[in-house]
């Protein structure tokens, strides 16, 4: 929501408080307390974003508090490019022992005013972030270590149960699975696994549930265990959770080792199967101390994995990865029906099939929007009602008949904050375009959404990014011409993620004081602008979109107006 870019503009803002440039600036001019206070300020309020930003999609409250929040920030951004851009221009013109008008600014009179500018602005705009950092005990927030994955959501619990009956399109991938479940043989020391990747919603764990149900699997194994694990992974965790899983009751072992004993007990000289659903863990030492006590089943043990992270496969898979694909027209189509009309609705069915598969085409061969589309419109009997859905945002659905984009929004959580902006940034883009890699890159550089590591340029560390969001299914279709043309695609739902969260950026009113163009807005439009009159005509066009509620959700952004 207001705060979605918040966490990536503090995070910039500290690491550049902490460059070296600035800091040996701040010191000449005698500022470098002030900073050092701000500095504290911004980290005091970055150890409770990650919280913040979990609980603001059900609490008004913190979404106005992070609103007040992010302008304050924005300003202090914009004090920190003043200093910045002045600690520039002085060491450019002393590297190049250049005498100049320009360099002459800082004689001591202008020094000394500068410095009290600055002081003064440093102040206030710390003072006025630190009175909205102290509102932040309403809201009980945690403060949390911001390398550390911690969500304070309802993790998705999952079970092994399906109903078979209600899956459409899923035959072959099945088939092919228990396939290699039955026929691939491999001893105790190489545990055969299996990984499923996929985004979120595709079904994998329908899949999973669809294979460990099936009659010959069951027949096939002596032991099936099915283990959620969500976020949470956690070797104690999963210890526990397999035994209880196996015994169907409680576990009361708390100590690793003898939950290790116990386990290996009920594993030894048993062939068995095992479901790790929805894994997000990327920590190899992590996934190698619940291997190695996994070892000790008979010969023909396996796993299978589920995960919406590409890293998490690869790190985890022996056997060839299996990669989701989105459900066929004709599949998407079956299942909407079954959802919306059921068998009591034939005569409205030919009235609104026309509506109902251009609803269809919203979800993009994702099931769970299929089947959440399905299930709203089995409530709507009126053609007015499915045209309004039909020329609806899927961001527009009530809250609560709407799971796709929560779903979508637990990978976007994910994401360190630098990952997050550089995702969001791409709602510019229209639907179904082809984004070539190193263009995207360097309007990521121009907007400043890419941070810096020392020893890499930023184009380096663009690629990194880029590859992550291919990994964690952001970005899809990946395409290489060549080294130099790279391109990819955004599934339909994901833009809709990315607009969705995108779409109160441009949104910033203050009461009685007009339009105030956020400043990654801003950026966006001059960075790539010809002419400061270009730059005016852009804020103008994109103020035009605040203005207008309903011009952002109908506005086709084309990356050449950028």
């Amino acid at each position: 929501m207001a705060d979605i870019l918040l966490s990536a503009l503090v995070s910039s803002m500290v690491g550049n408080l902490n460059t070296s440039a600035l800091q040996e600036f701040g010191v000449a001019l005698d500022l470098r307390a002030e900073l050092d206070n701000l500095e504290s300020t911004l980290s005091t309020i970055q150890a409770v974003l990650q919280d913040a930003e979990e609980k603001q999609w059900k609490s008004e409250a913190i979404r106005n508090w992070l609103r007040k929040l992010k302008e304050g920030a924005y300003d202090a951004d914009d004090i920190l490019d003043e200093f910045a851009t002045e600690a520039l221009i002085q060491k450019t013109e002393k590297e190049k022992g250049v005498k100049s008008q320009v360099s002459s600014f800082f004689s001591l009179q202008n020094r000394l005013i500068f410095r009290m500018k600055m002081a003064h602005k440093l102040k206030n705009v710390r003072d006025r972030l630190e009175a909205i950092s102290m509102e932040r005990s309403k809201f009980h927030l945690r403060e949390l270590d911001i390398n550390m994955e911690v969500f304070d959501i309802e993790r998705r619990q999952t079970g092994s149960l399906v109903n078979e009956s209600e899956i459409y399109g899923r035959g072959e991938e099945k088939e092919k699975i228990i396939q290699v479940l039955l026929t691939h043989v491999s001893d105790q020391d190489n545990l055969a696994i299996y990984a499923v990747w996929g985004m979120g919603g595709l079904g994998k764990t329908t899949l999973a549930q669809l294979i460990y149900n099936d009659a010959r699997v069951q027949r096939h194994y002596d032991m099936r265990i099915w283990v959620c694990v969500s976020d949470d992974f956690h070797i104690r965790k999963l210890v526990r959770a397999i035994i209880e899983s196996i015994d169907g009751s409680a576990c009361n072992l708390s100590e690793l080792d003898p939950l290790q004993q116990c386990l290996q007990e009920k594993l030894r000289g048993r062939k068995f199967l095992l479901v790790l659903d929805d894994v997000w863990n990327e920590y190899h030492d992590k996934w190698n101390g619940l291997k190695e006590v996994l070892r000790c089943g008979s010969n023909g043990s396996k796993v299978i994995v589920t995960t919406r992270i590409e890293n998490v496969a690869l790190m985890m898979a022996t056997l060839p990865i299996h990669h989701m694909g989105c459900l066929s027209e004709n599949d998407s189509w079956s299942l909407f029906t079954r959802c919306a009309f059921g068998m009591g609705r034939l005569k409205e069915r030919s009235k609104l099939e026309s509506i109902g598969k251009e609803i269809v085409k919203k979800c993009g061969g994702v099931p769970l929007a299929i089947k959440t589309l399905g299930s709203l419109m089995s409530l709507k009997s009126r053609e007015s009602e499915w045209l309004s859905v039909k020329e609806s945002q899927i961001w527009e659905l009530p809250e609560g008949e709407n799971s796709i984009l929560p779903a979508l929004r637990l990978s976007y959580h994910h994401l360190p904050p630098h990952l997050k902006q550089c995702f969001a940034f791409c709602c510019i883009f229209p639907k179904d375009h082809k984004l070539n890699r190193d263009r995207l890159i360097q309007l990521w550089m121009a907007n400043g959404f890419i941070p810096f590591k020392e020893s890499l340029e930023l184009h380096d560390v663009g690629i990194i990014i880029f590859n992550e969001l291919v990994w964690r299914s952001f970005f899809q279709d990946v395409v290489e011409d060549s080294p130099s043309n790279i391109t990819c695609q955004m599934h339909d739902l994901m833009h809709d993620l990315a607009q969705s969260i995108m779409r109160l950026e441009c949104v910033v009113v203050e009461s009685g004081k007009g339009v105030k163009v956020p400043k990654m807005i801003r950026h966006m439009s001059y960075t790539q602008g010809t002419s400061w009159n270009d730059h005016v005509c852009k804020v103008q066009s994109l103020r035009s979109c605040i203005v207008s509620p309903n011009y952002y959700g109908k506005y086709k952004a084309s990356p050449s107006i950028f």
